[in-house]
C-alpha cells in the first residue's frame, strides 16, 4: 500500500445530477434498520437501539456489482473513485465495485462515533458469520493475509455547521484528519475497514434532535426537503434542504494485480470456522491463555468473552470544533 488515504476532487463529473439522482430516491430508513442488532448498531457507529434513535437514514443504491435503484450504475462506474483505489492500493490493482449506499443525516447534537467499516475475509464474511467476530478477526492482525482489501470513497453534499468529516489514516494514536463544509465536490478514498472515521455532530451549536424519528420512520422526499413519515405515511416532521447532509459510500473489491484476482477467483486459499478457531486459540495459548475450544464459536459466551479481552478495538474519540476549529484542515500527503 503506498497511502492510507487520499482526497480526491472532483469527487463527481455531475455532481448536481448525483444530489438529482438521490432525491429522487428512496424511501429511505434508519440507520438502526441496518444491524440486526445493537451490537451490528454499534459496530457500523450507530447508537444502541433502546436509548435513542437519531435522525439518520440510509438506502442502498448498489449491492453485490449490481444497481438498486434507476440510475445508480452512474454512481457504481465513477472512474475517480476507481482512480483513487488505485492510489490507495497501487495502480496494478484490480478495483471491482460492489456497492453505493447513501446516508442522509438531519440536525444532531452528538457525534456519529468514529468506528471501522465491517471486514470480509477470503470464504470468510458476514453473509455466514457474526459481524463481531470478523471485528475482532480484523484486531487481532492474525487474518490479514486473507483479508478482501476493500476501497470505500465517501462524499458529501452539504453547506451547512457541523457534519465534519473525521478520520485517522495513520491509526487512532496519530493525528486525525477533517474534511469540514462546504464541501466542494470532493471525497476522501480510503481502506476503511482499516481506518476509524465517524462524523461530527450536526447543524448549529443549538440543534436539536429531530422529533418522531423511530425504526419504523422512513424519509421520503417532501416539499424544499425531506418529510419523516410514520409507517402510515403521515409526516412527524420536515427537513429543509439545507438542514440535510448527504453522503455517499461506495465500495470496490481491490485485488493487487491480475494474478492475485485470478487466484481468488478460483477459491485458492479461503478461511473456514475451523481455521479461524484453531489461528485464535495457538495465539491465545502464546500469550499464556487458555481457553477450550467451543461447541458453537458464534455464540459461546466464555469464547466471546476471551477474545474480547484479547483483542480490544480502541476507537479515537471526535470531539466539538466549533467556529474557527473548523478552518484547520489537515489533508494526506
Amino acid at each position: 500500500m503506498t497511502t492510507t488515504a487520499v482526497r480526491l476532487h472532483p469527487a463527481w463529473d455531475d455532481p448536481d445530477a448525483t444530489v438529482a439522482l438521490i432525491r429522487d430516491a428512496g424511501p429511505f430508513w434508519p440507520l438502526a434498520n441496518y444491524a440486526g442488532n445493537d451490537a451490528e448498531l454499534a459496530a457500523i457507529g450507530g447508537p444502541r437501539t433502546g436509548v435513542v434513535t437519531p435522525p439518520w437514514f440510509r438506502q442502498d443504491f448498489a449491492l453485490g456489482g449490481a444497481p438498486l435503484v434507476d440510475g445508480a450504475d452512474v454512481l457504481l462506474a465513477n472512474r475517480h473513485f476507481a482512480d483513487g483505489a488505485r492510489a490507495v492500493y497501487g495502480p496494478d490493482a484490480v478495483v471491482r465495485p460492489t456497492s453505493v449506499y447513501v446516508n442522509l443525516m438531519g440536525p444532531t447534537p452528538f457525534a456519529f462515533p468514529a468506528h471501522l467499516d465491517v471486514p470480509a475475509f477470503r470464504g470468510f464474511t458476514r453473509a455466514d458469520h457474526p459481524i463481531w467476530l470478523l471485528k475482532v478477526m480484523m484486531a487481532s492482525g492474525l487474518f490479514e493475509r486473507w483479508r478482501t482489501r476493500i476501497a470505500t470513497a465517501v462524499s458529501w453534499f452539504y453547506d451547512g455547521p457541523g457534519g465534519e468529516f473525521h478520520y485517522w489514516p495513520a491509526g487512532p494514536d496519530e493525528a486525525e484528519r477533517l474534511e469540514s463544509p462546504p464541501y466542494d465536490n470532493v471525497a476522501v478514498v480510503a481502506d476503511n475497514e482499516a481506518t476509524f472515521h465517524g462524523v461530527g455532530r450536526l447543524g448549529p451549536p443549538e440543534a436539536r434532535m429531530t422529533e418522531g424519528v423511530t425504526t419504523a420512520t422512513r424519509l421520503v422526499r417532501g416539499d424544499g426537503g425531506w418529510d419523516v413519515c410514520d409507517p402510515e405515511g403521515a409526516a412527524v416532521a420536515h427537513l429543509a434542504d439545507a438542514e440535510v447532509r448527504i453522503t455517499v459510500s461506495w465500495k470496490a473489491d481491490v485485488l493487487a494485480d491480475e494474478a492475485e484476482a485470478r487466484r481468488v477467483d478460483a477459491g485458492a486459499d479461503h478461511l473456514d470456522l475451523d481455521r479461524v478457531v484453531d489461528r485464535f486459540r495457538a495465539d491465545l495459548a502464546s500469550r499464556g491463555v487458555t481457553v477450550r475450544r467451543p461447541d458453537d464459536p458464534h455464540a459461546d459466551e466464555a469464547w466471546t468473552a476471551a477474545l474480547a479481552d484479547a483483542y480490544p478495538e480502541r476507537a479515537p474519540a471526535i470531539r466539538w470544533r466549533g467556529g474557527a476549529d473548523r478552518r484547520r484542515r489537515r489533508r494526506p500527503r
